[in-house]
C-alpha cells in the first residue's frame, strides 16, 4: 500500500543529509536531458511542510484569541490588540516568503532575489555540511566569488541534483564537494 509520503521519500529529494560521498556518486552518474535557458528551484516540499506547522500553529493561537475576543470569553486590552495583529503579520509575511522563494539559472547567471552571479565569477563552489541555527544542520552551496564575495545558498530545494549539475557543468574544476 502506498502511502502520501511515498512521493516525497525518493533518492533525489530525501538522501542521507551527512552522506556527501553519495550525493557526489548521484552527481556523477546524473545527466541533464534537454536543456534550457532558463531553470526554477523553488523551496522542496518537505521543507515548506515542516516550515509551515510552525506559522500554523502561530495562526491558530491568534486566531484562538480573536474568538475569544469576540465572544466575550476575554476582554480586549491594548496589548492582546497589538500582539494578535504583530503575530497575523509575523504568519503572512514569513509563510509568503515561504513560498516565494526562488533560485534561478538563467544562462550562466544564478539569480536569487536581488542577488546576481554570474558562473565566469566563481572562484569556488563548495558543497559542504554547516550549522543552520542551534544545533540544527543543513546541506549548503558554499560560492565564493573573484572579488572576495561569500555567498551561502541552503540545499532545501527541489531537484538539488540539477541545480548543482548545473553548475558544476559550468565552473568545471572549481566545484568541490566537502566530505
Amino acid at each position: 500500500m502506498k502511502f502520501f509520503f511515498d512521493k516525497f521519500i525518493n533518492e533525489e529529494n530525501m538522501f542521507d543529509l551527512y552522506d556527501l560521498k553519495k550525493l557526489e556518486e548521484n552527481l556523477n552518474t546524473f545527466k541533464i536531458e534537454g536543456e534550457k535557458e532558463m531553470y526554477i528551484f523553488r523551496g522542496n516540499k518537505r521543507y515548506i511542510i515542516s516550515s509551515s506547522i510552525f506559522f500554523i500553529i502561530i495562526l491558530f493561537i491568534a486566531l484562538n484569541s480573536i474568538y475569544k475576543i469576540v465572544s466575550g470569553a476575554e476582554k480586549a486590552t491594548l496589548i492582546k490588540i497589538i500582539l494578535i495583529t504583530v503575530l497575523l503579520i509575523y504568519v503572512l509575511f514569513a509563510f509568503t516568503s515561504l513560498i516565494r522563494y526562488k533560485i534561478f539559472i538563467k544562462g550562466k547567471e544564478i539569480i536569487s532575489g536581488k542577488l546576481k552571479i554570474n558562473m565566469d565569477n566563481i572562484k569556488s563552489a563548495t558543497v559542504k555540511i554547516d550549522k543552520v541555527k542551534g544545533n540544527r544542520y543543513d546541506r549548503f552551496l558554499e560560492i565564493v566569488s573573484y572579488d572576495s564575495r561569500m555567498i551561502k545558498f541552503r540545499l532545501n530545494i527541489e531537484n538539488q541534483l540539477l541545480f548543482l549539475k548545473i553548475i558544476q557543468n559550468n565552473i568545471k574544476e572549481r566545484f568541490s564537494i566537502k566530505n
